[in-house]
């Protein structure tokens, strides 16, 4: 049966269920990102309190959008630990469902409806939900979650901080949503929400635990025993109730066989049991507060004395009577619980109730649609729009060094040290000649010094030629390994960089100077020396004859290869004596020798300055270009990695922008189109809430006639639409029908 009602309900999720989507992305998308900690890095901006607060807001606007669709009643049961709220709970429901409402204090609510299968729902602050088929393995769960809720509260107590789940503890269940057989609960459509006991130390506090239910459920039952009814601690927070929830039902438990001892020692029948009334009363004469003898008077709150565990005992019997098909014996009802089942079932049946569902749901409306554009203009958003625009431009900056680095991993370094090398070998030239005319003066030496041995020629060379000629390799080397010292005490290392390559170091801050101390380590003035073969050419060299030289008519070649062979081999390292030298080669040959050593060395001193300048340079320019790839890599390294987290936040950031974008267009839709409802629906008679509407009668089709045809047409007497029939249902909780031919 469609009713203007369902009709409204339809509508209502028409107008909200757009902001579902865009809200669940949102906050999806900034938990993980939470997580991640790419927020961490948005100044003043998407701390945990931010995630939180768009959490908070879908967890509460898909709860309105279930509560509106599937027109539920929910009955929010309060009381302090032990006061009988489960009992309560099976008694309304005339169905077991304690044994999913017993938490250990838990500080979550449990929502209990009917359902064909047993189902527990579990849904925590940041969103995730886990669902389990058996109260048991829930148990586990929920047992586990207390002992690590417990140590979260206590560091936070520790700190000197009031804790918040949503801040500190995101993992924290919020609520359970229990599905079990209950039939009464079906008929009605009503969801029972069992709270933590009042002063549990966990408590986080009861206006937070019920903010989704502001201006949203129907109504609260206040719970609490005979004992505890005239202590003032157990309403310190009655008169939060009173403020949120338009009609309250206080419940005192009692406690029907207790008795009071006599001064004979006999027993009788406790007040509870006798005359429960006479307690009311003096708490209303001698411990109820102005604000709640005030609710009191204007109807807000009730007062029933009721003995719960035998209300409750007699609801179960009479279900399982009604399951086994069996006529339970009627027995008369020793305590009031009719009556506040009653007074209950006909104020969720009432038009009151009707109006305040309807109304409720859409000041609920207007009230998350305002939250979420508030929260969409703080300045935590504003920051996030900041940061992402730091990080296009931060992002632009590292592209631009990336895109350096690719050039400069293609540079070729050896031109830019060229000029290095030529100013080394022109820096040491006057020194590499006097070093040349001494190595010379000494070889020379040497010659003369041989004359006067009896070494052949491999002793000239290895103890004369060659230490001379070592000597000057070394000396040279060292004068080269001090002028590249000095000359490399610049910024560029004494390399001649092009502009662009300078702009491009200049770009990365790097400075090839920073680098010629590695390259002054890899050059070696000894590496540089080399074994030198001097060819000494005697072919030439004069030879004096003896007269048996001249009588057996002996040749120059012939007398020098006797001597001195032909200059390598056993010639070499032949012994010749003193008197030989002198006899045979004199002063002339000394001379000679001199010269053709002279000679052979001519062009080696200036190849061999070149030489070592050119090793030294290039081992100085590859321990500078080998230091300075090494940087390069380092930094582009850096230059990657952040340029790959950049690009990661930028990526979370313009989705969150995109879901901020989404859900802000999704808002003004919407608050337009509450504000419509509200003004097509605020004065509706409630009377008319439920009345069945009628489709509207299709136009009759026209027809064109023709002016030889008559056509007789009869009127129809307009016809009004049937009155709901009454409902036939007999249960406590039984609500108008609801869209689907279903409860409210």
């Amino acid at each position: 049966m469609k009713t203007l009602l369902s009709q409204f309900c339809d509508e209502f999720g028409e107008v909200v269920g757009p902001l579902l989507d865009p809200l669940r992305s949102l906050s999806q998308t900034l938990g993980s990102a939470s997580e991640q900690g790419v927020l961490g890095g948005t100044p003043g901006a998407a701390g945990p309190g931010f995630v939180a607060g768009f959490q908070d807001l879908r967890h509460r606007l898909e709860r309105l959008a279930e509560k509106v669709a599937e027109q539920q009643a929910y009955v929010l049961i309060f009381g302090p630990l032990k006061s009988g709220k489960s009992t309560l709970m099976n008694s309304i429901s005339a169905a077991y469902v304690s044994e999913v409402t017993a938490l250990p204090a838990y500080p979550c609510m449990v929502f209990v409806n009917h359902g064909e299968d047993r189902e527990f729902v579990v849904t925590r602050y940041n969103g995730t939900t886990q669902t389990f088929g058996a109260p048991a393995s829930m148990r586990m769960q929920v047992n586990r979650d207390h002992a690590e809720l417990a140590d979260r509260i206590r560091a936070e107590e520790r700190a000197g901080r009031d804790f918040d789940p949503a801040l500190h503890f995101p993992e924290a269940i919020r609520r359970i949503d229990v599905k079990v057989k209950a039939e009464e609960l079906a008929h009605s459509g009503a969801v029972l929400v069992d709270t933590p006991g009042l002063y549990s130390r966990m408590k986080f506090g009861y206006d937070r635990m019920t903010r989704e239910f502001r201006n949203a459920a129907a109504c609260a039952i206040f719970v609490v025993k005979t004992d505890n009814l005239f202590l003032e601690q157990v309403f310190e927070e009655f008169n939060d109730l009173l403020e949120l929830f338009s009609r309250v039902f206080l419940v005192v438990n009692l406690d029907s066989t207790k008795m009071d001892l006599r001064p004979d020692g006999t027993l009788t029948p406790s007040l509870e049991r006798e005359d429960p009334v006479r307690i009311v009363q003096a708490f209303e004469t001698l411990s109820m507060s102005s604000p709640i003898k005030e609710a009191v008077e204007q109807g807000r709150l009730r007062l029933y004395p009721v003995d719960l565990q035998r209300a409750a005992s007699k609801r179960l019997q009479e279900t399982a009577q009604a399951a086994a098909g069996q006529q339970g014996e009627t027995t008369e009802e020793s305590t009031d619980f009719g009556s506040f089942l009653g007074d209950l079932t006909e104020y969720l049946n009432s038009t009151d109730y009707l109006l305040a569902f309807l109304g409720d749901s859409l000041k609920q409306a207007d009230l998350l649609i305002k939250e979420s554009h508030d929260l969409c203009a703080t300045s935590s958003v504003r920051a996030l729009v900041r940061r992402s625009d730091e990080l296009a431009t931060e992002r632009t900056a590292e592209q631009q060094r990336l895109a350096t680095h690719e050039r400069l991993d293609k540079v070729d370094w050896a031109p830019s040290f060229e000029s290095l090398e030529r100013g080394l070998a022109e820096a040491v030239t006057q020194r590499a000649n006097q070093l040349e005319q001494k190595t010379l003066q000494r070889i020379d030496e040497s010659v003369a010094a041989w004359f006067e041995t009896d070494e052949g020629l491999r002793g000239l060379i290895d103890e004369g030629l060659m230490p001379a000629l070592v000597s000057y390799q070394t000396e040279v080397a060292n004068d080269l390994e001090n002028a590249l010292r000095e000359r490399s005490q610049t910024g560029s290392a004494g390399a001649l960089v092009a502009d662009g390559l300078a702009r491009d170091l200049e770009f990365l801050r790097v400075r090839l100077g920073d680098f010629a101390s590695e390259g002054q380590i890899g050059v070696l003035p000894r590496a540089c020396v080399q074994q030198t073969k001097v060819p000494i050419d005697l072919s030439e060299m004069p030879i004096r004859k003896s007269l048996m030289d001249w009588l057996l008519l002996r040749t120059q070649n012939k007398l020098r290869r006797k001597f001195v062979g032909d200059g390598s081999g056993e010639g070499v390292i032949q012994r010749l004596p003193r008197t030989v030298k002198i006899k045979r080669f004199g002063e002339v040959g000394r001379a000679h020798l001199c010269d053709q050593i002279h000679a052979a060395l001519g062009g080696w001193f200036g190849q061999t300055r070149r030489r070592i300048a050119g090793k030294e340079c290039e081992d100085y320019r590859m321990g500078v270009v080998t230091a300075l790839g090494s940087r390069l890599a380092t930094l582009r390294a850096t230059t990657e990695n952040r340029l790959g987290e950049i690009e990661g936040e930028l990526l979370v950031l313009r989705r969150i922008s995109g879901n901020l974008e989404s859900l802000e267009t999704a808002l003004e839709r919407a608050k337009g189109d509450v504000a419509d409802l509200t003004g097509r629906y605020a004065e509706t008679d409630p009377q008319e809430l439920i009345r069945e509407l009628v489709p509207a009668k299709p136009l009759e089709p026209t027809f064109e006639l023709h002016p030889t045809e008559e056509l007789e047409l009869e009127d129809e007497e307009p016809r009004t639409p049937p009155e709901p029939a009454e409902s036939s249902d007999s249960s406590p909780l039984a609500t108008p029908p609801a869209p689907d031919g279903g409860p409210l």
